[in-house]
């Protein structure tokens, strides 16, 4: 006789108890795979509920991969040590909030807590087979996402800045996160503008004044490179700018057509000129990478300083910027490159 699978089923459940149950039982009969994802106070649910804290080191010494995704903070941290060195994968995604686990990838559970001062739990429990493989591929999504646990926890303990790099899609959103970094500027403003058309529509947005505006209090040093052209350089001789506010230009327009910000040597925001002809930015711009990792930032800064510092003081090393800088910013010919900075 042909083996029946088991009826596909979605349940509601309530009750610390009876859930606590349900989840125990799902835990004993799991053979391969156990995947979870939990807000900040999954970690120490799990260590300091006895019963379920057993099941998952049993787990662990079947030899089953354990799973689990949540933001490691120096509230939990002890805990997701505990959890790691017994057995378990952790994986670090700051402000997460779901809690759900996934069983062998064929059945799923989520838990709520309903009320805080008194406990009611919810959970749905459902073995629902495209329900739970879409549950799956959001797990495996972000589980590809999230930071490893053992560098998150040496950011906490040794203080370190944590490393991200973000691509932003929205015109919007672009637009205010380069307000937002340019008024935060602390030290120094860097901008490379790949077109003249960028740099006018910086102007229109009241990029350039508050550029000027941040320089004119002293604390800042803004640092302009941008595609020249007729206008642009009436433009430029028209402001009256502080000291600390300067505008070099290119000859040449640069090939990758990406504008690049780059605040206190800690932050750079690079965003695509999408469509040149745009007079606004909102239709012009396409993806931006938002970053503070360092290699990133450092690169491109430096290279910048260098040629401020060094263009006419030594021609073999002035041959080295000129390479770099073609590399990072998208020169195609690092030889038209060397004649089209007019410092």
């Amino acid at each position: 006789m042909p083996v029946l699978s088991n009826p596909e089923t979605t349940e509601v459940m309530y009750g610390v108890e009876s859930i606590l149950s349900k989840t125990l039982k799902a835990n004993s009969e799991v053979k391969d795979c156990l995947d979870g994802c939990w807000d900040t106070t999954g970690p120490s649910m799990v260590v300091t509920t006895e019963p379920f804290w057993k099941s998952v080191k049993e787990l662990a010494q079947r030899g089953v991969r354990l799973r689990y995704i949540t933001d490691i903070t120096s509230d939990n941290i002890s805990y997701c040590k505990i959890m790691i060195e017994n057995g378990t994968q952790i994986r670090h995604l700051p402000g997460i909030k779901s809690n759900f686990g996934i069983a062998d990838r064929t059945e799923y559970m989520a838990t709520v807590i309903m009320e805080e001062k008194k406990p009611l739990w919810q959970a749905i429990v459902s073995n629902a087979k495209t329900f739970v493989e879409g549950q799956q591929s959001v797990f495996d999504m972000l589980w590809d996402k999230a930071l490893p646990a053992e560098r998150r926890i040496r950011e906490i303990e040794e203080g370190l800045r944590p490393d991200f790099i973000e691509t932003i899609r929205d015109p919007v959103e672009i637009q205010r996160l380069s307000l937002d970094l340019i008024k935060s500027a602390k030290e120094e403003v860097l901008v490379l503008s790949s077109t003249s058309n960028s740099f006018l529509r910086q102007e229109r947005i009241g990029l350039l004044k508050l550029l000027r505006d941040i320089a004119s209090e002293g604390a800042v040093k803004v640092r302009i490179l941008v595609h020249l052209n007729n206008e642009i350089r009436g433009l430029v001789d028209s402001l009256i700018s502080p000291n600390n506010f300067s505008v070099r230009g290119l000859q040449q327009s640069l090939q990758s057509r990406l504008t690049t910000l780059i605040v206190d040597g800690k932050f750079s925001l690079e965003v695509e000129v999408k469509d040149d002809t745009k007079d606004n930015s909102y239709d012009a711009v396409g993806l931006a990478t938002y970053s503070n990792s360092e290699s990133t930032v450092w690169t491109h800064a430096s290279i910048l300083h260098k040629y401020q510092m060094h263009r006419k003081s030594n021609k073999k090393y002035n041959q080295i910027l000129t390479h770099s800088f073609a590399y990072c910013f998208g020169f195609t010919s690092s030889t038209l490159l060397a004649d089209s900075i007019n410092f």
